[in-house]
């Protein structure tokens, strides 16, 4: 049996046949072994593609290991592959480590001998070994009994062999997903994972592996992303979540709506997205704090919205899940390609303020730094996650509560982790009233429409340059707050790369094999990317060349969104040397060797 610090691997099916549900399985006994996980679903845009086609490939990419894990890695060294003609399609995503191995189930031989022999020898041409895998007659059966379904449970029986998973743990999480399914049904499933159990130790032995847990007492959760938004908007205390469906936000409003009321909170699906907004921005109005969420073509309805919240001065709080764009785009795709949508969408001078999520640790407590920032200064506070963030699991060490009532309880900690400072106490706004209804003796007028500091609807020429001088001081209040980013290396150099949001672990981990290889270079990673840091230049100055990456379409004649952004606020060369529009995450050895390239030119 191998041993190993960590391992990726894959478990490809068509669509509908419930990969992603033995993943989720999968992931809970790696961590009730003490591992730390990271998962990523692959599931096709379409709804119910035909399967045996490669618009049907559907499936997780699972990466395991010993210590902290930040990110899904690069390559996968094993894949469980349910037909040929997915494994064909799997290949061109050329995501798989050379010399590694794939399992390919050879039940749908028979009926394309051709096809299997293409799809093999194409893996064996890219140094793949190819393993064939029959699934036993009796479990067959017991298929056919399910109405075709379970094949699932056959893999991850092979799974818990391999990685060296009890068995009995494995039936117990197993038990515990299906636990509504009638006890037949169940008992059938739990047939299967002995099926492929068994399978696994009569075939594939060759491919037994250990992790090694290391000992730590120390209580940790698995959670997604959305759930941890979902769960920060509870601890954060807003009130009222109003949302109208769409991927890959929606599970943000599912997890709600099955905890929220325990709360006291209030879910709205609205009609549309413009619905959606105008809700959540009535709650604030009302006094009731309220988020809504969206992505890509939702955030493009919110605009006109999210002016009239800025203009009228109620606090605003927009989730959006990026997705692969334009339009309806790669809906089940990740990109960071909304960060100039955020930051400058709304007609006139936007003054808003964006910050992204890393991980889902963050996401857990970006609610409550957009609820501070929203009430504190009274403009629009987007939160940028992305779907790789959205759906992936992670192990993590359990998180502090803050169980916000108001903003003055917000965590220190909390500030310290968006790397901002508390803002002063005393933030000027265009209008001094700014009542809520029911005030006795007060009131206020909302409108989208310029006013004086009385909230009377004015066009005169100073009116409307003291609200934008206004509107721009709230911004500068957060550009002085905001406090050195987060460094990987040293602090001057000859390289510096900087990334944002979920490109974090992604830059970290290359960075540190670098410094391990003898690489010099250094990152920086913005969690706060509207506005900047005022130190921006001053920190950029001390290094030779300064170069981002990012997940997002850019070529020599254009410059990508983030390093646009950072070239205008420095004036300096900043250029994008990795920006991929591809739908995948960066990857870790791709950073590395563009890291590698450009020291070589600069020695050279």
């Amino acid at each position: 049996m191998m041993t190993r610090d960590q391992f990726r691997f894959d478990l490809i099916m068509d669509a509908g046949n419930g990969a992603q549900k033995a993943g989720d399985i999968l992931i809970k006994g790696f961590a009730n072994q003490g591992l730390y996980v990271y998962i990523e679903p692959m599931i096709p845009a379409e709804i119910s593609p035909p399967k045996r086609t490669k618009y049907s490939m559907s499936g997780v990419t699972i990466r395991v290991a010993t210590g902290e894990l930040t990110n899904i890695g690069s390559l996968s060294e094993l894949m469980l592959v349910e037909q040929e003609i997915l494994l064909d399609r799997r290949l061109d995503d050329e995501e798989y480590e050379p010399g590694g191995t794939v399992i390919l189930d050879m039940g749908d031989q028979k009926r394309s001998p051709a096809t299997y022999d293409q799809a093999m020898a194409r893996a064996r041409a890219a140094g793949l070994k190819v393993l064939p895998l029959s699934i036993p007659d009796e479990a067959q059966q017991t298929i056919r009994e399910l109405n075709g379904n379970g094949k699932n449970m056959v893999y991850l029986g092979v799974f818990t062999a391999i990685f060296n998973i009890t068995l009995t743990d494995m039936n117990a999480f197993v038990s515990q997903v299906f636990k509504k399914l009638p006890a037949d049904k169940l008992a059938k499933n739990l047939t299967l994972v002995q099926s492929g159990y068994d399978l696994a130790q009569a075939d594939f032995s060759e491919l037994f592996l250990s992790i090694p847990a290391n000992p730590d007492d120390r209580e940790k959760i698995l959670m997604d992303g959305n759930t941890a938004l979902a769960m920060g908007i509870v601890d954060s205390g807003i009130k009222l979540y109003s949302g109208y469906p769409i991927t890959p936000a929606s599970s943000i409003m599912h997890t709600l709506a099955k905890s929220f009321p325990a709360y006291g909170g209030i879910v709205h699906q609205a009609e549309d997205e413009i619905a959606a907004i105008g809700t959540a921005i009535g709650s604030y109005f009302g006094g009731v704090p309220a988020i809504t969420a969206t992505s890509g073509p939702g955030l493009s309805l919110k605009q006109e919205f999210i002016g009239l919240a800025m203009v009228s001065e109620i606090p605003c709080i927009v989730i959006d899940v990026q997705r692969g764009g334009p339009s309806t785009g790669l809906p089940t795709r990740t990109e960071q390609s909304d960060l100039f949508a955020a930051a400058f969408g709304t007609h006139g001078d936007a003054t808003k303020v964006v910050l992204s999520v890393s991980s889902v640790e963050d996401c857990f407590y970006a609610p409550h730094i957009a609820r501070y920032l929203t009430e504190k200064l009274r403009v629009p506070v987007l939160i940028l996650s992305d779907y790789l963030t959205s759906v992936s699991y992670k192990v993590f060490e359990k998180l502090n509560l803050n169980v916000m009532e108001n903003i003055s309880d917000i965590l220190p900690e909390i500030l310290e982790r968006f790397y901002i400072e508390a803002l002063p106490e005393s933030i000027e706004m265009v209008k001094t009233n700014q009542s809520i209804p029911g005030e006795v003796g007060r009131l206020r007028r909302v409108t989208g429409l310029n006013t004086d500091i009385e909230g009377t609807v004015a066009y005169t020429s100073q009116t409307n340059q003291r609200a934008h001088q206004v509107r721009n001081e709230k911004l500068h209040h957060v550009r002085r707050a905001l406090k050195t980013p987060e460094f990987f290396g040293p602090s001057e150099g000859d390289l510096l790369v900087v990334a944002w949001g979920s490109s974090r672990g992604v830059l970290k981990e290359a960075i540190d094999t670098c410094h391990r290889e003898g690489v010099s270079v250094s990152g920086m990673h913005l969690k706060m990317v509207y506005p900047l840091p005022l130190m921006l230049k001053e920190l950029f100055s001390r290094f030779k060349r300064v170069v981002t990456i990012e997940t997002v379409y850019g070529d020599s004649l254009k410059h990508t969104p983030f390093s646009t952004l950072l070239r205008s606020e420095t004036l300096l060369d900043v250029k994008a040397v990795l920006s991929n529009a591809t739908g995948r995450p960066l990857k870790p050895s791709q950073v590395v060797n563009t890291i590698k390239e450009l020291s070589h030119v600069h020695n050279n």
